[in-house]
């Protein structure tokens, strides 16, 4: 990949999109419950610009790969109703922009904010012991879908957090990590 002043330009241009994604997309997730399309396909085609400018072929091909990542991540839970559309399409925009592996820490890192954030949100509202039952069910579902324990989740019972939110948190330690140049996997290996 060219390193110029061109170059450098459109990382400062890439991060800086990267920024006001997160921060846009984190706002509309909490005030709204919605991650909107005009933002997550500009950023994925600005990404794939980005690439194609700073790399040419190969560049265009990196962008494109960090968003089919991206995507795969999160588009199998989609599917089984754990995210929504929006949730997969900021992923892709993300890996579209930063890459491969970016993508995999910024997604590992969501999933971390998601899971304390859920389980704060189910302790806040007493539905700890609900939430439990619920994914105990699920699991029997799973393997013995005729079973007298299996059942469909309510969906009123579910406790929904804004997923989008916890995508650009986990972004952002992602990002922080790039910067310091320590992972929390280093800092986890040394325990």
């Amino acid at each position: 990949m060219p390193y110029g002043p061109l170059s450098q330009i459109l990382v400062v241009v890439g991060d800086a999109a990267l920024f006001l994604t997160i921060l846009v997309c984190a706002i509309s997730d909490i005030k709204d419950g919605i991650i909107p399309n005009k933002i997550t396909y500009s950023v994925l085609i600005l990404g794939l610009v980005l690439g194609l400018l700073n790399g040419g072929g190969s560049g265009f091909i990196q962008a494109l790969f960090g968003a089919a990542i991206g995507f795969a991540l999160l588009f199998f839970f989609y599917l089984w109703g754990g995210f929504g559309g929006g949730d997969v399409k900021l992923m892709a925009a993300i890996g579209a922009l930063k890459g491969y592996p970016f993508v995999i820490y910024a997604a590992f890192y969501s999933a971390i904010i998601g899971g304390i954030y859920s389980l704060a949100v189910v302790i806040w509202r007493g539905k700890l012991r609900n939430t439990m039952m619920n994914i105990g069910m699920y699991f029997v579902s799973l393997f013995r879908p005729n079973s007298a324990l299996a059942s469909k989740l309510d969906p009123a019972s579910s406790v929904a957090i804004p997923f989008g939110f916890c995508i650009c948190i986990g972004t952002l330690w992602a990002v922080l990590e790039g910067v310091i140049g320590r992972s929390a996997w280093q800092l986890l290996m040394r325990f």
